[in-house]
């Protein structure tokens, strides 16, 4: 996903793959479905609306630069590398953790491309109903997508998979990276529907918006420390909110003086977390 790019599922986890009984032919699929749907509302094949288009009709005091949603290529290219690896055998003990969490997390994604793509554009033009239609359900998505990522970089931390250069870059890193950039997605996304809700809109001020940035530092900073039994996870999850920041205080975002200050401050909070989250792993090994 590109534009207010945030990608989610979780709508009823009785009815979605568990963590044990996601085949390597699913995961694939899976994946290949993922890449399928983001290069059909990337590129604005078959007449739908980009991600960029929807999102630039769209704004709000905390959405990052557009470069910094070129994170989603890391994303997905380590992803399906990690794929690559699990859906062949190559490390049974991580497929058990986190296949059902990435199958899950990819439906989520698609999802929230399916309710967003179709965002009335301009705006302007539809009521506040027709608009939070789509934005209530995406906002949705991305929050249970966040959620079960999550859950697969815990996993990670509690399974103890043995360590390996391999699955800590293409299945550990990606797992905290997405998960991190979810959380950030989320704060977007909560955004949006403020907007549309007259008793939410002062969740939606400037003020607000340097809050919400601080709150998900904090909170991603605590998540990282939870992940440094799992040191990938937790520097993918520390790096995706420093860059979350890093885009909402540049000077190319469209985001007020009070937000970028804060996300200027924030960046360098989720560094430091990452640093120490890798201390205290390198310790525990």
């Amino acid at each position: 996903p590109g534009g207010a790019h945030l990608p989610a599922a979780c709508l009823c986890p009785a009815s979605f793959p568990t963590m044990t009984d996601v085949s390597p032919t699913v995961l694939a699929a899976s994946y290949a479905g993922l890449v399928a749907v983001n290069v059909v509302y990337g590129r604005g094949l078959f007449g739908v609306r980009t991600n960029a288009d929807v999102s630039a009709a769209y704004p709000t005091d905390v959405t990052p630069s557009g470069a910094t949603f070129a994170i989603w290529g890391p994303i997905f290219l380590l992803e399906g590398a990690g794929t690559a690896v699990l859906a062949s055998g190559g490390d049974a003990s991580r497929m058990a953790l986190v296949a059902g969490p990435w199958v899950t997390t990819w439906l989520g994604e698609c999802l929230w491309q399916a309710v967003f793509g179709v965002l009335p554009v301009p705006q302007g033009g539809a009521t506040a109903g027709r608009k939070l239609a789509s934005l209530a359900p995406a906002a949705l998505f991305v929050g249970a997508a966040h959620v079960k990522m999550l859950g697969g970089a815990l996993a990670l931390v509690g399974g103890a998979p043995a360590y390996g250069l391999v699955g800590a870059a293409v299945v550990d890193f990606p797992t905290g990276l997405n998960a991190g950039w979810l959380a950030a997605a989320s704060g977007i996304a909560f955004t949006l529907v403020a907007q549309q809700v007259p008793p939410l809109q002062p969740l939606a001020t400037p003020e607000a918006g340097a809050v919400l940035v601080g709150a998900l530092t904090a909170y991603g900073a605590a998540v990282t420390l939870s992940l440094a039994g799992c040191p990938a996870a937790a520097l993918g999850y520390a790096a995706a909110t420093a860059w979350a920041c890093r885009g909402i205080a540049s000077e190319s975002a469209k985001t007020p003086p009070i937000v970028k200050t804060t996300a200027a401050r924030c960046a360098l909070v989720a560094v430091a977390a990452g640093a120490f989250a890798l201390a205290v792993g390198a310790l525990k090994r």
